[in-house]
């Protein structure tokens, strides 16, 4: 996909080159709002250190599909992808490089990772184990759990971890504290460059019950003369009526963003599925991917219409993005921040579609794009004649 990774020093400002070439020694935490590169500086820090001489590092994400993206970045910067791991995996191959058995591990995601960091807490202080690794390096970092983040410290000598607390979606208890804590020095992103300016409005129109929020309008260099952003929101009658409606505006996006991704998502599965097989029997069949939180195929940066959940495409980024089934987005914990972290996944076009009713904090942020309503008549507060 184009413009998806930076292709030499030129690329960067000030605030991100430096952070590349920080003391190898120490340990860091890096903040940022979406779109400040922290992903990219993540894989580039690592590159850095790599070449450095500092060969046993790991780089780890939450999922598959983030690791996937991560290793087609790989192969630009000449970074050996086997470094690259998600949390899940770089447990269980910890556990079975010192013969620890995994026996009837729960399904749960939640319940499995609370088992196997268990496990990991149980090794090291048997074996007394620690500086495993040079360096460990963390993206999406507010989504460990303080016990993930003790046990990567204990086992690397230095900690490189970029995080959002706005973008945590996971459950558990919050990690922030135990980050600052476990590296030397913390550095604060405050440009970024991948949401345009209608899509910065709307963030900023969710997070307003936060006092010590940055405002994402005012931090933005995306080039909203060249590409204007845009963000809209339509009720359906149905899932497959959103799909409908999808389908058509997918058409003309990929002929008016060719080489880009486009991306579709769902806070369900089930919503997806339906969506999806809508998509295959349509035009666009052909130039779609599903992609599962399971699923070890390699990113295709030739497909440009993605499909996943909306946990799955954390970390991923896309020109034009459209967020389905919203009427389920109330029956997840960290809905506010799950719907703002999707949303800041979308460039220049995003959007919304629902066939219920939607979380009346989302419903609020949306009025900003809508005209003022009169004011109403004491009448009209009694609702419809009999």
């Amino acid at each position: 996909m184009e413009n998806t990774w930076w292709v030499g020093p030129d690329d960067l400002i000030p605030e991100q080159s430096d952070l590349i070439e920080l003391p190898a020694d120490k340990s860091f935490l890096i903040k940022g709002p979406p779109g400040s590169g922290k992903t990219n500086l993540l894989l580039l820090r690592a590159n850095f250190l790599a070449l450095g001489g500092h060969v046993n590092l790991r780089v780890v994400v939450f999922t598959r599909m983030l690791q996937s993206f991560l290793a087609a970045g790989a192969k630009q910067y000449d970074f050996k992808a086997s470094r690259i791991t998600t949390l899940t995996k770089w447990e269980q191959d910890l556990l079975f490089q010192y013969g620890v058995t995994i026996v009837d591990a729960p399904q749960d995601f939640e319940k499995r990772r609370e088992y196997l960091i268990g496990k990991i807490e149980q090794l090291v202080e048997t074996r007394k184990l620690e500086d495993l690794y040079d360096v460990t390096l963390l993206d999406e970092a507010q989504d460990y759990l303080p016990s993930e983040i003790r046990m990567f410290r204990r086992l690397s000598k230095t900690l490189f971890a970029v995080a959002d607390s706005r973008q945590k979606i996971y459950e558990g208890e919050d990690c922030m504290e135990q980050l600052s804590e476990a590296v030397d020095t913390t550095r604060t992103l405050q440009f970024h460059h991948r949401c345009g300016i209608e899509i910065c409005r709307l963030a900023d129109a969710l997070t307003k019950d936060r006092a010590a929020h940055t405002p994402m309008e005012e931090t933005s260099n995306y080039d909203e003369d060249a590409r204007p952003s845009q963000v809209k929101y339509t009720l359906h009658q149905s899932v497959e009526d959103e799909a409908g409606a999808i389908i058509g505006h997918l058409i003309l996006q990929m002929k008016a963003y060719p080489g880009e991704l486009l991306g579709v998502v769902c806070p369900k599965n089930e919503d997806l599925q339906i969506i999806w097989k809508v998509i295959q029997e349509s035009e666009i069949a052909p130039h779609a991917v599903l992609r599962r939180s399971d699923d070890d195929a390699p990113f295709d940066p030739d497909a440009p219409i993605w499909l996943s959940t909306m946990h799955s495409f954390k970390g991923l980024e896309a020109r034009a993005l459209h967020i389905a089934g919203l009427a389920k987005l109330g029956r997840f914990p960290n809905q506010r921040n799950l719907i703002f972290t999707a949303i800041t996944r979308a460039k220049t076009a995003l959007r919304l579609y629902s066939s219920g009713d939607i979380p009346d904090f989302l419903a609020q942020a949306l009025t900003i794009f809508e005209p003022q309503p009169a004011k109403p008549k004491i009448a009209d507060a009694f609702g419809k004649k009999k």
